[in-house]
Parts: C-alpha cells; sequence; structure tokens
C-alpha cells in the first residue's frame, strides 16, 4: 500500500479502474451513478460479466426451470412424509440479481395403474397420467374404490444471501405465487393422512412446476386437516404454517343431513395451548357465514372447537403471505 490516507488511497484506485488492491470498497455516495463493468471498483460480483442479460436471465442461465416429476403416494405409509422423487425447479444465482419470481403448479394428475403394478420405467412416463377430468367414477385399478386424490403440498425453499425461508403450499389443482429470491426450490410431497382423515388413493402422481420472472397476485395457501372431532371437544394444537396471513376454518360434517358446522377457533403463544394461559385470540366460525381471519401477533400455534351438536371433520386453510 503507498503511504498516505488509506481510505483515499483506495477511492483514487477504484475511480481510476484500478483494482490491483484485490480490495473491494463502496463509491462514493450512496448509489454509484455509472455503469458498472468488470475492472470498475464495487462490486463486481461474480456473474455481472455477462452484459445483455436480465438478473432473471443470469439466475435462470444453467439452472432447471421447469420439470415433471413423480411422487409414488402409498396410502399404508400415510403417517410419513412422502416425496416426489426429484426437485421441480432449483435456481442458484448471485444475491445482486435477487429479483422476483413467479412459481406456478400445475394441475396434478395420476397414472391410471394399479399401485402393486408401478415400476420405474412406468412411473416416469407422464403420458399415461389423467387429470381430474379425465379418471372416472369406476374403482381405480388395483382398489376396490373410485380414486381419491392425497393432499398434495410443494415444499418451497428461498432466500437472498443468508436468509432462507421454507413454506408449504397447497397444490390444489393448480396455483401461482411469486417470491423475491436469488435461490429458489421447489419439491413435491405429501405429509398428511390417515390421522387426519385425508388419506388417499396408492398410485403415481404426476406433478408439475417452472418459474418465470414477474409478479402475480398471492393466492397460495396451505391447509392443515385436524381430523375428527366429537361435539364440544377441542383439536390438538397445531403449529400455524409459516407466512400464514389470515386463516378460513373448515368444518365437514358426515351425516346424512347436512349441518351448519359451529365453533371457535383459537389462537395460541405456546405449543401447550390452554394449558399454558397463553391464548391471544379466540374467534367463533360457523360454515353458514364463513369469513377469513387474520392471524392475531404471537399466534404461532392454534386449535379449533367444536360446538356443531355433531361430530365434524375440522381444518384449517390459511392465507399464505407470498406475491
Amino acid at each position: 500500500m503507498r503511504n498516505g490516507n488509506r481510505e483515499e488511497e483506495l477511492r483514487r484506485f477504484v475511480h481510476n479502474g484500478e483494482t490491483d488492491l484485490g480490495v473491494r470498497v463502496p463509491q462514493e455516495g450512496p448509489i454509484f451513478p455509472g455503469l458498472i463493468f468488470p475492472g470498475q471498483g464495487y462490486p463486481p460480483n461474480p456473474g455481472q460479466d455477462r452484459p445483455g442479460l436480465s438478473p432473471f436471465g443470469r439466475l435462470a442461465k444453467g439452472n432447471a426451470l421447469g420439470k415433471t416429476t413423480t411422487l409414488l403416494y402409498d396410502a399404508a405409509l400415510s403417517n410419513d412424509v412422502q416425496t416426489a422423487d426429484t426437485e421441480m425447479l432449483r435456481v442458484e444465482g448471485d444475491d445482486l440479481d435477487a429479483c422476483q419470481l413467479i412459481v406456478t403448479l400445475g394441475p396434478p394428475s395420476v397414472q391410471a395403474i394399479a399401485f402393486d403394478d408401478l415400476d420405474i420405467a412406468v412411473s416416469s412416463n407422464p403420458s399415461l397420467a389423467q387429470t381430474n377430468f379425465e379418471v372416472t367414477t369406476n374403482n381405480f385399478p388395483g382398489s376396490g374404490a373410485p380414486i381419491k386424490f392425497p393432499p398434495l403440498e410443494a415444499i418451497v425453499h428461498w432466500g437472498v444471501g443468508g436468509a432462507q425461508f421454507q413454506a408449504i403450499v397447497d397444490y390444489v389443482n393448480g396455483v401461482a405465487f411469486s417470491v423475491c429470491a436469488s435461490f429458489l426450490s421447489v419439491i413435491a410431497v405429501v405429509s398428511q393422512g390417515a390421522a387426519e382423515n385425508v388419506q388417499g388413493t396408492s398410485a403415481a402422481y404426476i406433478l408439475k412446476a417452472n418459474v418465470g420472472p414477474g409478479w402475480t397476485k398471492g393466492n397460495a395457501r396451505r391447509t392443515v386437516f385436524l381430523g375428527a372431532l366429537a361435539n364440544t371437544t377441542e383439536s390438538a394444537v397445531m403449529t400455524v404454517p409459516q407466512f400464514a396471513s389470515r386463516v378460513l376454518p373448515i368444518g365437514c360434517v358426515n351425516t346424512a343431513v347436512p349441518a351448519i358446522a359451529n365453533g371457535f377457533i383459537r389462537f395460541w403463544q405456546s405449543p401447550a395451548g390452554q394449558a399454558s394461559g397463553t391464548c391471544v385470540g379466540s374467534f367463533s366460525w360457523n360454515s353458514n357465514q364463513p369469513f377469513p381471519i387474520d392471524v392475531p401477533a404471537g399466534g404461532l400455534y392454534f386449535s379449533i372447537y367444536n360446538q356443531s351438536g355433531v361430530a365434524i371433520n375440522a381444518a384449517a386453510a390459511f392465507e399464505l403471505a407470498l406475491g
């Protein structure tokens, strides 16, 4: 280093385009007014020497931006988390290229083949798949009943720099949402089953997803099934999904004559629920006039109390603050 003030020396080197010191320092002022090319000072970060590409173009280069995958769902393992055989998306790039990414989860389909007859070659061929518009009310091959689609989900990981996040999103019949990230991965899963009375048919389910730049209206959600609740009983305390903003309680009455599901949803600061005395919100709801409820601050856990007069299957559909 030459004699004199170190800061002045570095500034002179940067402004002259001399970066042989191997030191990255900011330009004068909060924003550098000119174009940044390699060798002209701060940043440059790896990858910024690709002129003509948008931030998404730099992120996307060489990454998997869309894929169809197979999830072999076995109802006999319904208490286990079952995942697809491969990720559908993986985007990794420079943090300075972080941008808004639209994730599209396509409508799921199923291969009309008995589960016991599936092999790797067949299960990886999506040409035999049928959507919910194409399957029939006939017994599904290898079973004694029509098909029941399991509650398919996607685990989404994303982030910028050292901050990474995770959310579980319902597949429903296709959904699109957006995140701002320089890293993104998506894999399909089934995490709920017999214990929540939402067991599906054992089969090969075909799932797809892709990613592109832009913005979309946030409509991602995560449904948590709580299983059967007798009248005047409360569910187990469940964890509020990450990034949940609002929730719509759901009650399904399995009686010959439909009845109005009715009760309370309560939010807790502690997984101990009522025993902890940490309730931060208690909201009445019924299926006659359902409405979404804002998740209160500190309400990281929830439970549903049944006051319907009959047994119900309870669930909670959370809106996620994605996009």
